[in-house]
């Protein structure tokens, strides 16, 4: 198995506490408590290239708008990846907005070395959704406040 880490940050116009409450308190049905070790399990509709991805809960702390979890089952993770870990923290940008930082950690399968290129695919997939959530709070103003 080996071990690639990757930084990253995604902007937007949305407040980093609103943000954090969308993605980490609010965004999705837990197996468990909502403390480290629980399992989010996220279903698709159909027609998107995966049906559902399976998260385990690392922690968040709500004071440092940071979060925690892995990727374990499900969603880009095929026969190539064992896991993704994710380390997230929202922060104020300084013209206002957030910045969503992010540092990556993909774990592969035996002797697989993932590319640049994979790496760069799987990032675009994950903004995808952090864009239908940033335009769901920035049509409802009301949510997640």
């Amino acid at each position: 198995m080996g071990v690639v880490t990757y930084e990253f940050e995604v902007t937007s116009p949305v407040a980093p506490t609103r943000l954090f409450k969308a993605f980490v308190l609010e965004g999705a049905k837990l197996e468990g408590d909502g403390k480290p070790g629980s399992i989010v399990k996220i279903n698709f509709v159909e027609g998107l290239p995966f049906q559902y991805m399976k998260h385990m809960i690392g922690g968040h702390d709500e004071n440092n708008l940071s979060y925690s979890y892995s990727l374990i089952e499900g969603g880009p993770l095929g026969d190539k990846l064992e896991k993704i870990s994710y380390e997230n923290q929202f922060v104020a940008a300084a013209s206002g907005g957030s910045v969503c930082k992010s540092s990556i950690k993909f774990y592969t399968v035996g002797d697989y070395v993932i590319t640049e290129d994979e790496i760069k695919a799987l990032i675009q997939r994950s903004e995808v959704v952090y864009k239908a959530i940033e335009a769901f709070l920035l049509a409802n103003p009301d949510a997640c406040n």
